[in-house]
């Protein structure tokens, strides 16, 4: 008699499975990760929230995460620029972080790479990097 677990795993299956995946997390494995990002937790993160955005926009996958991982380094950069004691206080220094992405968002893969972004989805893509940036860097 075999006995199955969720999703018609067996027993054994299900707990290999688990396993498995336990052992990503803790030791941050990250398979869909490319590999210009690898070791770069706060990259990976802005990844994380760049790549489903510009999947939307019909590029090939190779494509997408490619410029996704150029953006997220590209935004830990211009992060790592202005970053200062209590920059979250600082409305200037936020200021100037979110014109720096809108302009290489604009410069860059708007104008350079041809990418079709409108100045809504530009704006929501600095906001999410910025609130993810928010919960990974503390003043």
């Amino acid at each position: 008699m075999r006995i199955f677990g969720p999703s018609g795993f067996s027993d054994l299956e299900y707990l290999n499975t688990v396993s498995e995946i336990r052992a990503k997390v803790v030791t941050r494995q990250h398979d869909d990760i490319p590999a210009s990002l690898a070791g770069n937790e706060e990259a990976m993160a802005y990844f994380g929230v760049l790549k489903p955005f510009l999947a939307e926009l019909n590029l090939g996958q190779e494509e997408c995460e490619a410029i996704a991982a150029e953006i997220a380094l590209a935004i830990q950069t211009i992060l790592d620029r202005h970053w200062k004691v209590q920059f979250w206080d600082d409305d200037d220094a936020r200021k100037e972080v979110i014109n720096d992405i809108d302009d290489y968002l604009f410069d860059e893969v708007k104008g350079a790479k041809g990418i079709e972004l409108s100045l809504d989805q530009m704006d929501a893509l600095i906001e999410r990097t910025m609130q993810v940036s928010k919960h990974r860097r503390t003043n």
